[in-house]
């Protein structure tokens, strides 16, 4: 979906009716990005990732919302009907959230995500594997420490398609060198049950991969080279959990490192 126009005019109408108690702050981003692979809560989904998109959010005070939405392309193995080739495979992810900073260090967000494939049916049912949309809620909370530490954990509810949970925790350590670059370091670990893509790598297993799902580190340099304009480059590691398939080939417990870089120009 391309017309933020609607977004704009929802936001613009909310700033009006609190305007007697703060006045908003609306601002956004585009950005294009390239990675190696499309690692997606430790499971390898495809390489050569391309993707693009945007966000606009609005500040009132201490509430704030925002919207965006993100397209991705990339390079899916048809190992499941044998052989080494590849399809291109779309995606594009609708997303809608509300925060609330509890104090100057605390926040609380609630969120919405569409994920939605367009692919799935011209492309993906025909060779016999099955892809539905979904959609998914979240509520996460993050402590910001004076010093650059930082401790978040999101919980996502799939009640569509998936129709299970999926719980992430980090904590990540910004040290900033000067005004322009930065060095954002980050690990993790996750939790799911119940949650349909996380697929056992049991043999001869049809359920899912509940529990531990694995950890991950990454680091990230963030460079404003021009005012609004910022380049990362990044580099992550995950290690999967020996009971989860990672890939379409079915690998257990694989670990995988990502490595890709980002163009973002805020307005």
């Amino acid at each position: 979906m391309r017309n933020y126009s609607k977004t704009v005019g929802a936001l613009a109408a909310a700033s009006t009716l609190v305007a007697g108690y703060a006045s908003a702050e609306i601002e956004g981003e585009v950005h294009v990005g390239y990675h190696n692979m499309y690692e997606f809560r430790f499971v390898d989904l495809g390489d050569d990732l391309i993707e693009a998109g945007a966000d606009i959010a609005a500040d009132f005070g201490a509430f704030g919302l925002s919207a965006g939405a993100w397209y991705a392309s990339y390079d899916v193995p048809q190992s499941f009907i044998g052989g080494n080739t590849k399809i291109n495979f779309d995606e594009l992810d609708l997303y809608a959230a509300a925060t609330w900073s509890v104090t100057d260090a605390f926040s609380l967000e609630l969120g919405y995500i569409y994920y939605y494939f367009p692919d799935a049916g011209s492309i993906l049912a025909p060779l016999g594997f099955n892809l539905s949309n979904t959609q998914e809620v979240y509520l996460g909370a993050s402590y910001d420490f004076s010093f650059g530490l930082n401790l978040s954990s999101t919980f996502y509810y799939d009640f569509d398609a998936l129709n299970g949970w999926y719980w992430d925790n980090s904590v990540g350590y910004t040290w900033e060198f000067n005004d322009c670059l930065a060095l954002e370091l980050g690990a993790g670990f996750a939790f799911a049950d119940g949650h349909g893509a996380q697929v056992s790598a049991k043999p001869g297993s049809t359920g899912t991969a509940d529990g531990f799902q694995g950890w991950y580190l990454s680091a990230a340099l963030p460079w404003e080279f021009r005012e609004g304009v910022t380049l990362t480059p990044y580099v992550k590691y995950a290690d999967a959990d020996s009971s989860l398939s990672t890939d379409f080939y079915g690998t257990a417990g694989a670990e995988n490192i990502v490595a890709g870089v980002t163009l973002a120009v805020g307005f």
